[in-house]
């Protein structure tokens, strides 16, 4: 329905109530975008694959890719964060099955466990860290094809 109450495309100000090709210009838009910019849509490199929260005296991080569960100790995080990377374990036995560091740019910490690298946002993991927020989300990268 019309704003107006017209029921068709002729109350609407369109010949004969229907939008044809003839009734718009040869490359010309259907509608004035004016002050909007249009942009591509592009995938992000990568997807959800996780969360990780605190538990204890240790950060967490659970795997949709790998169920096994795996934590890093609390008190390694200061090391993580100072740049010195730090062991990754499996929550039941303790094993060493990983690496846990910064990112190249800082903004990240990223979780080897081979053969995935896991990644999440430092802003997120301090906002975990320093109790403002319970979990946070956890990144792998999309497979190509």
């Amino acid at each position: 329905m019309i704003p107006g109450g017209q029921g068709s495309l002729a109350g609407a100000g369109i010949p004969g109530g229907v939008l044809s090709s003839s009734s718009v210009a040869e490359g010309e838009p259907l509608y004035d975008a004016g002050r909007w910019t249009v942009t591509v849509y592009e995938e992000s490199p990568f997807e959800k694959v996780g969360r990780l929260y605190r538990d204890g005296g240790c950060l967490v991080v659970r795997s949709d890719l790998d169920t096994r569960g795996f934590s890093v100790l609390l008190a390694d995080m200061a090391a993580v964060l100072s740049g010195e990377p730090q062991a990754v374990r499996l929550r039941v036995t303790g094993e060493v099955v990983g690496v846990v560091s910064l990112s190249a740019s800082g903004k990240a910490v990223n979780v080897w466990i081979d053969p995935v690298l896991y990644t999440a946002p430092l802003a997120r993991v301090m906002d975990v860290l320093e109790g403002r927020a319970r979990k946070a989300a956890v990144f792998a990268g999309r497979e190509a094809g």
